[in-house]
């Protein structure tokens, strides 16, 4: 009786186990999806905004291109 008793909760712990891993994939999808949004909406207001700083590389790259 014991044994079946542990084969039961085996089974049940297995399939709530998996049941977790499915929600924390689609999570992370979710998850993934919103961060690829907020960067898009940062590099829209990057691109938009007339006193955006360039990058400090852009910077250096732009000091060191000899002008004619």
């Amino acid at each position: 009786q014991m044994t079946m008793e542990n084969a039961q909760y085996s089974e049940v712990n297995a399939k709530s186990s998996s049941q977790l891993s499915k929600q924390a994939e689609e999570l992370l999808k979710v998850v993934h999806q919103f961060r690829l949004w907020e960067e898009k909406e940062e590099r829209e207001e990057t691109e938009q905004s007339p006193s955006a700083l360039p990058d400090p590389a852009e910077l250096e790259t732009m000091e060191t291109v000899p002008v004619n």
